[in-house]
């Protein structure tokens, strides 16, 4: 019996939607090796792993192999909760606002951080354009522009903005991440034409968007051009890196690798040319602040936020 492999675009329950030129999307099972398989994942598939399927009974297929991932993308928060979000892209989109609600810098350069490792090309896409004007927000697009990240700056009102995007969507797959309320359904919305995505409008009350996604759904804009959405999240955490991983994903810190008498021993001496460059206001102070954030819980990947302890109703002083 000949195989078809197809993309895996949806992931529900003990249902899977799989999807392959000129058949479409259809509705699958996993055979049942893999359900009984012991897997240090969440899951044993993400959106976007490639999978053999034989059709079954009443248009329902049976995925019977899985095939190896090219590249995958990770997010882990917590010692005991690494998160694969997707596999086998080719570019992760990283949706920031501009304003309603603002955007941290330190959620872009997580981002940039995780994206390095995976195999994937990041690109930065700041939204929201119409909401302030040029001189308020030049200076944070230029910032990525002049390390060589790929930025884009858009409103989803402006035609020129969704046609800018959809060229960047061409003939690939992309994971498009940001925190809830930057637009993302919005976007997607006006790249296919169509209401794919619910949207629902900015809480004012505490400036964020309402969460409407709730899964990684992946949506075909042509054979060869795939969108893989994913739920608004608000920090990227990084435990899944290690010291090397961080210092290797700032272009500000590579002279200095290179400079380095010991590669990455980075106990950030006084000699160390790494602390040269932290220290001398060559890289902007928000890139500074996050890459001490990240080596930070790394340190202390367990510690408690002034939140954490509010929540259990314990005084932190």
């Amino acid at each position: 019996m000949v195989k078809d492999f197809f993309i895996i675009t949806r992931i529900y329950g003990a249902y899977y939607e799989i999807f392959f030129p000129g058949i479409g999307i259809k509705r699958a099972v996993l055979r049942g090796k893999f359900r009984n398989k012991k897997n240090e994942d969440r899951h044993p598939f993400v959106v976007g792993d490639y999978v053999a399927a034989e059709k079954g009974e009443n248009d329902e297929y049976v995925i019977v192999e899985k095939a190896e991932r090219k590249n995958f993308l990770i997010r882990q928060s917590s010692p005991g909760d690494k998160h694969v979000l997707c596999s086998n892209v080719d570019k992760v989109a990283i949706l920031v606002s501009l304003k309603n609600p603002e955007f941290k810098h330190s959620f872009i350069d997580r981002c940039l951080a995780a994206v390095s490792v995976s195999g994937s090309v990041p690109v930065i896409v700041f939204t929201k354009k119409d909401l302030l004007p040029e001189k308020e927000y030049a200076e944070d697009v230029l910032l990525y522009k002049n390390l060589g990240y790929e930025v884009h700056v858009i409103s989803v009102t402006e035609d020129s903005s969704i046609q800018e995007i959809r060229d960047m969507l061409r003939s690939s797959v992309t994971y498009l991440v940001g925190n809830s309320g930057v637009g993302k359904s919005t976007l997607i919305n006006k790249i296919t034409g169509e209401k794919i995505q619910t949207t629902n409008d900015i809480s004012y009350s505490s400036s964020k968007g309402k969460h409407t996604t709730t899964n990684a759904n992946a949506i075909i804009l042509d054979e060869s051009s795939i969108i893989i959405d994913s739920p608004g999240i608000k920090e990227w955490g990084v435990l899944h890196l290690d010291k090397e991983d961080i210092i290797n994903s700032f272009p500000e810190l590579e002279g200095a690798r290179e400079n380095c008498s010991y590669q990455f021993c980075c106990d950030f001496s006084a000699n160390c040319a790494i602390n040269h460059v932290l220290d001398s206001g060559q890289m902007a102070e928000s890139r500074k602040k996050s890459f001490y954030m990240m080596l930070d819980s790394l340190e202390r990947p367990t510690r408690m936020t002034r939140k954490d302890w509010i929540k259990k109703g314990t005084n932190p002083a």
